[in-house]
């Protein structure tokens, strides 16, 4: 019985697991100077896709990482992360979902404003 109990637990665990989506936002980060050029935003969700977590390098080298969460109490069910710079910067990141409620997952638009100036926006 302990057995199978451990193995029913496995596999929910490995199936839950697999089920947390990530991947790679394009688009274009603009800096104050003007410059234009292709940039990546990552997203990793949670179980659910509510939840997860956001990160990006800029040209510089500075790294930003931050939590999201869906708020289903938005009207159009976005989701605004701000994202701390490993060189005290902050991007503030705003996802406009395709399907509300679902997460990055189902796809959308995004904007980013970068404290230093410069914004990122790309569609997923």
């Amino acid at each position: 019985m302990t057995g199978q109990i451990t193995t029913i637990v496995i596999a929910t665990a490995i199936a839950t697991l697999a089920g947390c989506a990530k991947g790679p936002i394009h688009g274009q980060l603009t800096l104050p100077q003007g410059t234009s050029e292709p940039a990546l935003l990552n997203y990793e969700s949670g179980v659910f896709g509510k939840t997860g977590k956001l990160w990006m390098t800029l040209p510089t080298g500075e790294k930003f990482t931050g939590p999201y969460e869906l708020d289903p109490y938005a009207p159009d069910k976005s989701i605004t992360s701000t994202l701390a710079g490993d060189r005290g910067n902050r991007l503030l990141c705003r996802l406009t979902l395709s399907e509300p409620g679902t997460g990055p997952d189902g796809g959308g638009a995004v904007k980013c404003n970068l404290s230093t100036g410069g914004t990122f926006e790309g569609t997923f």
